[in-house]
């Protein structure tokens, strides 16, 4: 009678089949058995997980956070590289708890970690280990009658001191009876994820503008739209993550708001690319590339993609394509070289799409909670 054979590999070809195998299998094989729980929650394992992943540049996808007006929540999906407008099946939902609003910007990722926020909420969240962590408000104190709103969030990681880091810049002003409120100030505040606390830096930085897609995380630095006080125009404000110095960066002097053109930072060919685009129009976008990172002057025109459908904005350049959100909230894509529109079935309220390409990681967030 035949009889089945168990076969025990050594734990080290064990650990270099799990390495190969997608987040959501390894949360299935934690439950094989007690060697394997061990293996896999191990931090080594983690990290081992994430530069494979990296290096390989596998379980990459295109994750897309929207609002669905229907039953009041925001979601996030997984769309996978291969997406097709032949796919008539809505993709799977992951709902982002204390999302009663549009949480308009999302931003990252960190080592499989997304930062999202409505101005008031922020939240940590590895959508690939529904994971989530709601940070506490900051609690200064500000001299009274001074009121503090938040104009810009930013996120990344500081791999000398394995810290995630949430810079808010917010903007102090009293109540004034003529104009509602005066502007008196720009503040900086970092919330830091070990100490679970939020701090004041001593920094002196330009009002920030936000639009869609008008701040990225890029080479270590988070950016955003601002004011360039030294030249009279506009500018990028960057901000190291591991340094906390904060250094501005001229934008091409075609640039001069209010000019009726909005602004997007995103990325092409591993550098930051503006786009200039007026989407109240049938709409062009105009094509700036940095070629050399933090050098003003490496700002050079690349091509203009021809007038597009009205009120389009965009989110992320992938592979050959441009993704967009039409004005209606569906998510379309323009091929760069075609210049041809594909429709997704992926729709959200107006202005509430944002996309990321992301790779998915075992990393947890301390302290957080696992979404239902």
């Amino acid at each position: 009678m035949d009889q089945m054979a168990t076969v025990n590999f050594p734990e080290d070809v064990v650990r270099e089949i799990l390495l190969m195998l997608p987040v959501i299998s390894l949360l299935r094989c934690k439950s094989v058995c007690k060697s394997w729980y061990t293996l896999i929650t191990k931090p080594s394992f983690t990290n081992a997980h994430l530069n494979c992943n990296a290096a390989l540049k596998r379980n990459h996808c295109i994750l897309v956070k929207r609002f669905l007006p229907e039953s009041n929540k925001s979601v996030m999906s997984f769309l996978s590289d291969e997406i097709s407008s032949d796919d008539h099946f809505p993709p799977t939902e992951i709902t982002i708890p204390h999302s009663n609003e549009f949480l308009e910007r999302m931003l990252g990722p960190c080592n499989g970690i997304v930062c999202l926020t409505d101005h008031r909420d922020i939240i940590l969240c590895n959508p690939s280990m529904r994971n989530f962590k709601v940070l506490p408000a900051p609690s200064f104190n500000y001299p009274q009658g001074l009121f503090s709103s938040t104009i810009g969030v930013g996120f990344g990681f500081d791999p000398l001191s394995i810290e995630y880091k949430v810079i808010r810049i917010a903007e102090l002003h009293e109540d004034d009876e003529d104009w509602g409120y005066k502007f008196r100030s720009v503040n900086v505040e970092i919330y830091n994820l070990s100490t679970n606390s939020w701090r004041e830096i001593d920094a002196v930085v330009p009002f920030v503008w936000f639009f869609p897609c008008s701040e990225l995380l890029f080479n270590g630095h988070f950016h955003w739209w601002a004011d360039d006080k030294d030249h009279g125009g506009e500018s990028m404000l960057s901000f190291h993550i591991s340094t906390e110095v904060f250094q501005q960066i001229q934008l091409p002097d075609v640039c001069a708001f209010p000019d009726g053109n909005q602004r997007a930072f995103l990325i092409l060919n591993e550098s930051i690319a503006l786009l200039l685009f007026n989407p109240s129009v049938q709409t062009s976008f105009d094509i700036w590339l940095m070629t050399e990172y933090g050098v003003a002057e490496s700002w050079t025109k690349q091509f203009t993609i021809r007038p597009l459908v009205q009120g389009a904005q965009p989110l992320l350049f992938w592979k050959h394509g441009l993704l967009l959100e039409k004005a209606n909230g569906q998510l379309v894509s323009c091929d760069l070289k075609s210049e041809r529109l594909k429709e997704f079935q992926v729709y959200g309220a107006q202005e509430s799409l944002r996309a990321l390409i992301y790779s998915e990681s075992l990393v947890s967030i301390k302290g957080g909670s696992d979404i239902k």
